[in-house]
Order: C-alpha cells, then structure tokens, then sequence
C-alpha cells in the first residue's frame, strides 16, 4: 500500500528538482525526505528518481506515479472541500485562476451573480497566464481555471487528467486607429502589415514566429501587458496591435477600430479543474456561473466563432 506522505514527498521533488528543496517546501528536513524516498522506492519495487547535473529527474515510473499522486491529492482535496462546504450547507471558498481577459470579461458577471444567488460561496482570483494557471490547478493551489490556447494546438501537457469544459472562441484582431489606411478592410493579413510599428504583449512568440515565416521581423515599439494601455498607445499613434475579441469585447477605444486576423487559428477558452472537484457544491456553482456568462457573452454580441458547450 502506497504511503500519502511519501508521495507528497515525490510530487514536491518533481515539482522543486531537489531533496534540499523539496524538504523546505515541505517543512521536512532533508535527511526525512531522503527516508521517506527509499521506503517508497522500496515498497515501488523501482528507482524513481535520478540525478540530473545537481538536481534530480524522475524516472519514467516516476514520472507515472506522480501523474497518479496528483490524481489521488486531487480526490483528498475534492473530499475535503465537499464535507466543508456540507458543514458550510453549500458555501465554500472557490480559488480561480484566469487569464487577463477572462478576468475582465467574464468574472465580473460570475462574481455579480454569486453575490447575488450564492452569497455562501466565496471566491478568490488570481491573473495567470494559462501555462501558470494549468500548473496552479494541477498542484492544487487553485479549484477552477480559467484558460485559452489556438484551435490547432494539441492538448498542453499535463491536462490529460484534469476536466476541460470549453466556453467560447473568438479570433485575433488588428487594433488600428480610424484613420489607418486599412481600417475600411473586412480582415487583413499579416503579410500586409509588415512595414507597420507594433505595440505588443510580452507572450507573443506565436505573432513572431508567424512574421518570421512571412519573411519579416515585426519592429515592436512597445511591450505591454495591460489591455487599456495598449490601446491608449496604439491611439496615441506608436504603432499597431493585435487583441482578441474578449479582451476588446468592454474595453475597445471609440477612437479604435479592430479587424479580424485572416488565416489565423481561433482563440479557444475554456475551464479547466479536476473532474473530482465537480462534485464539490461551491465550485460546481460557480462553474455552472462561469458557463452562464460565456453563454451570455456569445449570445449578446459576444465574439465571433463561438462554441456552445451546452
């Protein structure tokens, strides 16, 4: 029989890549961690872990049985927010976890209507790139993601156990002032804009590549991550951008105008948690919340390409 304290010990070595690091985060010492290691690699029948410069790798079996850790912490802590919230009759404490437009286009909606319907549930929120929230939700510092990535991509690794519930689409846009040249254009393509200036996010290795591939480098005359400042920038005439329709959805400069991307994969957003977690009543509330609000801002002049994932 596996023991849960050794496999907290073996996520927490995967996680930090030391014995050392492992043991601080855990509030163990070292020589403990070390222990707790050769009893389960002993009751495993296996090496789990191996050296790696002057840190460790797991090993293919211990790669496996972490993946089953996480799955295993995940039901403990499904268990543990269900009797509190049964304790609690229905309410409880929801950690979200959002990309920036996702916080700003949909959790205002969520949290007005827990406020309103729900006031035992609480929530916190967190601003994180999806590659942060993914590993957020994964570890267990947060219940509910909210996450996007391209229509063409493969499932992002470590998400083949966890629950993805999609929410909407919608596609990347150029941000141009009224004036610009191109701005009677239905879409534009990214051919044609390589003699622009740029104001861009810093996560834009995808834009890069795809300049790359059409024979240019982008001249970026501002990084910025913050969505009103990008377009007081673009407005202010230092360049072009590029934004998604739910980040231009409450938040576009009348001074603006956005034209669709052609050729471009949609933006894809959806949920992502621990299957266990839905059986927990505040998080199953607040997600069917979160659907709520996709729901409404696809049928009320929400962003184009949308899915229904009712």
């Amino acid at each position: 029989m596996l023991d849960i304290r050794q496999l907290e010990v073996l996520a927490a070595i995967a996680r930090t890549g030391s014995y050392t690091a492992a043991a601080a985060s855990l509030g163990y010492t070292q020589p403990a961690v070390s222990y707790q290691m050769r009893r389960l690699q002993q009751a495993v029948g296996a090496q789990l872990v191996a050296r790696a410069g002057r840190g460790l790798r797991l090993t293919p079996t211990g790669q496996a049985l972490v993946r089953h850790a996480d799955t295993i912490f995940s039901v403990l802590r499904a268990a543990d927010q269900d009797i509190a919230a049964r304790v609690a009759r229905g309410g409880g404490l929801v950690r979200i976890a959002a990309f920036q437009s996702g916080c700003a286009a949909l959790l205002p909606q969520v949290v007005g209507r827990l406020q309103a319907h729900h006031p035992d549930v609480r929530v916190t929120v967190v601003q994180a790139e999806p590659v942060q929230a993914r590993r957020m939700i994964r570890a267990g510092e947060g219940d509910l993601g909210l996450l996007c990535n391209w229509a063409n991509e493969t499932l992002p690794e470590g998400e083949s156990a966890m629950l993805r519930v999609p929410l909407m689409s919608d596609r990347r846009c150029v941000v141009m002032r009224r004036d610009h040249p191109m701005a009677d254009h239905e879409t534009i393509h990214l051919g044609e804009l390589s003699d622009h200036d740029w104001v861009m996010e810093s996560f834009r290795d995808r834009f890069t590549a795809a300049c790359t591939s059409l024979g240019f480098e982008p001249r970026i005359s501002a990084t910025v991550d913050d969505t009103r400042t990008i377009q007081a920038l673009v407005s202010a005439g230092l360049g072009i951008s590029l934004m998604s329709e739910l980040a231009l959805r409450d938040n576009a400069d009348p001074e603006l105008v956005y034209r669709p991307l052609r050729d471009w994969p949609l933006r894809r957003t959806y949920a992502l948690l621990w299957p266990d977690m839905v059986q927990v009543t505040a998080v199953a509330t607040v997600l069917h919340e979160v659907r709520r609000a996709a729901h409404v801002l696809r049928t009320v002049g929400g962003p184009q390409g949308s899915d229904d994932p009712d």
